[in-house]
């Protein structure tokens, strides 16, 4: 196999580097670089024109021309044989492992990412039927009265910072690593810069077991989103509340209001 494919190999990588080992060559004859003549002759010389033409110039240059063809017919070896197959394997490898990325885990992974919603559909559905935001500070001093202040932020972002008599209920939490697909798709979040998270299982039923449906809800985050489309966008500014509105009404919560400043933008 190395024999065989060594040339072949060759080949390969010599269509991008001809013209300068051509040129190369004819520096180190000391003779002009071959004419565009000389080129047209050695690669269509297959008319009695072209032939007379080689004979020319073949007369003209002398020894040189000889050894210039000599260069293009038996280019030197760039690759040994070992080394073509090791190139190829590793080829053969590549595509391999591409293919399976592709046709095996790529499937996986854009599955995990799939919510039971998409945020153009909680967007639509939201739009039409109307959310009542609220300040932060309304939010606090209403739901000292008969509701809840719930916040659905990661544990660690509500432990560093909270709003007064808040209750958090993450609705997403950090990628658990428990199979493959999992790492890989935090590997992928972590190159990309985006927050590695995934769906609180349960998180509804963790809901309806702290907060009364008849009690007024009030939700906030750390972005605080929009439904409002500005300049570039299409479905306002996506936001873990708003989508906890929508899955709080599907379940039955009547009275569930949106806090419309997110906790990064609040100073305590």
């Amino acid at each position: 196999m190395g024999t065989s494919l060594g040339p072949v190999v060759f080949l390969l990588l010599a269509m991008g580097a001809g013209a300068r080992s051509v040129t190369r060559t004819a520096m180190r004859a000391r003779v002009p670089v071959v004419s565009s003549r000389l080129r047209a002759t050695l690669a269509q010389g297959k008319t009695q024109q072209n032939v007379r033409n080689a004979v020319q110039v073949k007369s003209s240059m002398g020894p040189a021309y000889d050894a210039i063809v000599d260069k293009i017919i038996n280019p030197p070896s760039l690759l040994s044989p070992e080394e073509a197959d090791n190139a190829i394997r590793t080829v053969l490898g590549l595509v391999g492992v591409s293919f399976f990325a592709t046709f095996g885990v790529a499937p996986q992974f854009k599955a995990t990412l799939k919510e039971e919603q998409s945020w153009k559909d909680i967007h639509g559905i939201l739009s039409s039927e109307g959310v009542t935001s609220v300040t932060a500070k309304e939010a606090v001093s209403k739901a000292a009265g008969n509701g809840v202040l719930l916040d659905v932020r990661m544990e660690e972002k509500f432990a560093s910072k909270s709003l007064p008599g808040a209750t958090n209920i993450p609705l997403y939490r950090p990628i658990q690593l428990t199979n493959p697909v999992a790492v890989l798709r935090a590997l992928g979040f972590a190159f990309f810069g985006v927050s590695n998270s995934e769906r609180t299982p349960g998180w509804l039923q963790k809901i309806e077991e702290a907060i009364p449906k008849g009690k007024n809800v009030y939700i906030i985050c750390n972005t605080g989103g929009s439904l409002e489309n500005k300049p570039g966008t299409k479905f306002g500014f996506e936001s873990q509340s708003l989508k906890a509105v929508h899955f709080l009404r599907k379940a039955g919560y009547s009275n569930v209001f949106h806090v419309k400043e997110g906790m990064r933008e609040i100073r305590l």
